[in-house]
């Protein structure tokens, strides 16, 4: 029963000291606080197992913590008198002890039946994990083939990574050392826009080792049940872990934003952690927010953690838990007592039964002692009051007038410390005011950047409900010079009214290559395509996008103009046009419209044989 005390005592330190050294570390990044986590977390679990291999380091406790020995009287030499404090002790050194059998029996079991329950259900869940990877298939889409082989080359891991798919799954998962296996859900092979952040975010977890730290949490919270510090490390490492491989993701060039969206998407379709033994890319309801403003945060630290930090941590810990994991507290006071009982059981053959406090006679004029000391005390406040009385009357007689000035300039002193501190005062005043107003805009630049993430998130969530994917972005921006500034966000109204990425392409080609997302917009609104302003092009109107606009919206098309065109009449104004088709003017009120030709009189003396034509010589000479 002691030892579960003392190793509970041990854990909350341990705990406690872990937790306090994260909170102090919140501007490092998620690896560093990961690992310091996890190397907290293996203290835990040295400290439930080194007593087993280390040797004992017993020290002994404070006399004032440790127990008040039992004295026996009888046992002490004769000629001794000994001061003997009663305390409750046994009733019978030899009396059976069934009570205290039972309760350090059923203590043990109280420990052990939890801590057996929640082993057994890691066992299970690893059980799962082995049922799951024979019922997989092996996924041989050549997309994500591609990304898992282009994630393993940024990240450096050589090792073979198996690429299953399963429907018994509601997001992936990866787990595994010597042979790692990321498993893939139905709905994650169907978004194969999103496969470089999903393999890159299982793939940080299995180069990272996260598995086994996530066993080891397992273990660190079984054989410390009891103890709520432990529970609340082995969560934040499961944070940490997360976020140390949304770190990763985030460094294979991947935008914030498209990993943003990836997060919210997939938080509806979280796995239970506690039947499953491994790492998702859900986040949990709990984690979300959290995950989504840190990945758009651009000021955290995503640097993994430097080897000598990592070494230092590591050396650390252990400096401090195997001490404390063999360190054994012995009552204080018993050492010296048994030395004692040893010794004066040498001198007499009895034994080790010396008193353990030893006293002496006390004297016969006791009483006269006492008063003699009460009458010296008296006599000497006396004689120190008479020498008061008379500093006084002295200093009453022969005061002066310099005493007096002094006495003044003191006053003066006085009073002007006071104005001083008046004014210190008002100082303290002023700068507590300043300080104030400074945590005021502290405060206010905290609440903006809150609402800044709390933008990009309802954003996020925005463009994953209008169906705006990365790859839409991507060539959305390539189709257009104007379009490549654009924000994810600004691609919603043009998805809204179904603006492709060939679409954009076509009216860039059409001769409108500034074209902007406005534009996009009202064109493909109305209905305008390429072809359109091509052939009006082609008829002889020659405009800008807001008249080919105006001009589709009244229903003017290439055959109307060239209907026109073979009247006789030919219009470069776009607005002669409008007018025109508003009025319900065609090609035939254009040709009524025309005075007609009148026949040609040949001139007085022509003569067809000397002169065909006589528009040539019309005098006819």
């Amino acid at each position: 029963m002691l030892v579960l005390v003392a190793i509970a005592l041990k854990s909350m330190l341990v705990a406690g000291a872990t937790l306090g050294l994260l909170a102090m570390m919140k501007r490092r990044s998620a690896a560093e606080r990961s690992w310091v986590a996890h190397i907290g977390l293996v203290a835990l679990v040295l400290l439930a197992l080194a007593p087993l291999v280390l040797p004992s380091w017993t020290v002994e406790a404070p006399a004032l913590l440790g127990e008040a020995p039992h004295v026996d009287p009888a046992a002490a030499p004769a000629g001794t008198k000994v001061a003997v404090t009663a305390l409750p002790g046994p009733a019978s050194a030899g009396a059976p002890s069934n009570l205290s059998i039972s309760s350090a029996a059923l203590a043990s079991a109280a420990y052990a039946l939890p801590a057996a329950l929640l082993l057994f259900l890691t066992v299970l869940a690893l059980a799962r994990l082995i049922t799951l990877r024979a019922r997989a298939d092996v996924l041989v889409d050549a997309h994500w083939l591609s990304a898992l082989a282009r994630a393993q080359r940024r990240m450096g891991f050589k090792h073979g990574t198996a690429l299953l798919t399963s429907d018994d799954l509601a997001s992936p998962i990866s787990w595994g050392l010597m042979r790692p296996v990321i498993l893939l859900n139905s709905r994650a092979v169907e978004a194969s826009g999103e496969a470089e952040a999903i393999i890159a975010h299982e793939l940080a977890h299995i180069a990272r080792m996260d598995w086994i730290k996530l066993l080891l949490a397992r273990v660190a919270t079984a054989l410390f049940w009891f103890n709520p510090l432990v529970w609340v490390l082995a969560r934040e490492a499961h944070q940490l872990r997360e976020e140390a491989a949304d770190d990763a993701v985030l460094g294979s060039d991947i935008p914030d934003t498209d990993y943003a969206q990836l997060l919210v998407g997939v938080a509806r379709h979280e796995c239970p952690g506690l039947l499953l033994g491994a790492h998702g890319v859900a986040p949990s309801k709990n984690s979300l927010a959290r995950r989504v403003a840190r990945v758009l945060d651009g000021g955290s630290a995503r640097g993994p953690a430097a080897r000598p930090f990592a070494l230092g941590v590591a050396v650390g810990a252990v400096l401090i838990a195997a001490p404390l994991a063999a360190l054994t507290l012995a009552p204080g006071g018993r050492s010296a007592m048994f030395k004692a009982a040893h010794a004066t059981g040498a001198e007499d053959g009895s034994g080790p039964t010396a008193p353990y406090y030893v006293g002496s006679d006390a004297p016969a004029d006791l009483a006269s002692i006492i008063a003699d000391g009460v009458s010296t005390s008296v006599t000497t406040a006396m004689a120190a009051a008479s020498a008061g009385e008379i500093a006084v009357d002295g200093w009453e007689i022969y005061e002066s007038d310099a005493e007096r000035r002094r006495e003044d300039a003191l006053e003066r002193r006085l009073e002007a410390a006071e104005r001083v501190r008046e004014a210190a005062d008002r100082i303290r005043e002023g700068s507590d005011r300043a300080r104030e107003g400074v945590h005021r805009a502290g405060e206010g630049v905290k609440a903006a950047q809150q609402a800044l993430r709390d933008r990009d998130i309802d954003r996020a969530i925005h463009l994953k409900a209008s169906g705006v994917s990365p790859e839409y972005v991507a060539a959305m921006r390539a189709a257009a010079p104007r379009l490549a500034r654009l924000e994810a966000s600004d691609f919603a109204g043009m998805k809204a009214v179904g603006v492709t990425p060939e679409y954009a392409r076509d009216m860039v080609a059409a001769g409108f290559r500034n074209i902007d997302e406005e534009h996009l917009t009202q064109a493909r609104a109305i209905g305008i395509n390429g072809s359109y302003v091509r052939e009006m092009r082609a008829a002889g109107v020659n405009a800008s996008f807001d008249d080919f606009i105006e001009l589709f919206a009244v229903g003017i098309r290439p055959h109307y103009v060239r209907s026109l065109r073979g009247s006789g009449y030919v219009f470069r104004n776009a607005d002669q046009l409008v007018e025109m088709r508003a009025l319900g003017v065609s090609a035939r009120d254009l040709k009524s419209m025309r005075l007609p030709v009148a026949p040609r009189v040949p001139p007085p003396g022509w003569n067809p044989l000397r002169d065909p034509d006589p528009d040539l010589d019309p005098d006819g000479g």
